[in-house]
């Protein structure tokens, strides 16, 4: 029989060992690794040591425009296959929250400027309706102060008062602009910038 200063050993050992070959690259991150009795989950992610990263500079600063183009697609390819999973594995994939963060996280800055383009309309359309509408916003301001007790229909200018209202109205569609805004981005985006590949 063993001792169990000798297991542990072993057990260090073989720990060392495979961890050596995750970072070769053998066992990646999020792998689950099996020592004698012991399970364990790789939960880092090796970054390339700077030996490493210049050699893949020189690598690709080798490559052709079209050679990177096709890595880059690979690798482009790659990316979206793990976020899928990533969303599978944590449930986002599923919930209206986590289709709205693979937007940003997929479209960025085209997200942002869809997002606030129609953010920018509905107040628009929001003011529009209430000054041709003839609401009187100062009413609204005095209707809710009867509620808090407060003194703002006095204090505030009739146009920031409806200005006020608008913003407050334009967010109460906040429900209704987000579902539209997330089914909408990928083809308004991919119309106005259309993918190389």
């Amino acid at each position: 029989m063993m001792n169990a200063s000798f297991s542990k050993s072993i057990f260090h050992h073989s720990l060392i060992k495979r961890l050596s070959l995750c970072n070769q690259g053998r066992i990646r991150p999020g792998n689950i690794i099996s020592v004698g009795t012991e399970t364990l989950a790789v939960r880092f992610f090796s970054v390339l040591s700077k030996e490493e990263e210049e050699q893949e500079k020189k690598r690709v600063e080798g490559l052709s425009k079209y050679q990177k183009e096709i890595e880059l697609r690979a690798l482009d390819k790659e990316l979206a296959r793990l976020n899928t999973l990533r969303g599978i594995n944590t449930g986002e994939l599923y919930t209206f929250r986590g289709k709205f963060k693979a937007l940003a996280r997929d479209y960025g800055v085209a997200f942002m400027a869809w997002y606030w383009a129609v953010w920018m309309s509905t107040a628009a359309m929001t003011y529009g309706a209430i000054e041709m509408g003839a609401i009187d916003a100062m009413a609204l301001i005095a209707k809710a102060d009867s509620y808090t007790g407060l003194d703002l229909a006095s204090k505030v200018d009739p146009q920031l008062g409806a200005i006020g209202i608008t913003l407050v109205f334009n967010e109460m569609l906040e429900p209704v602009r987000l579902p539209i805004v997330v089914l909408t981005t990928k083809p308004v985006v991919e119309k106005l910038y259309p993918k190389r590949y």
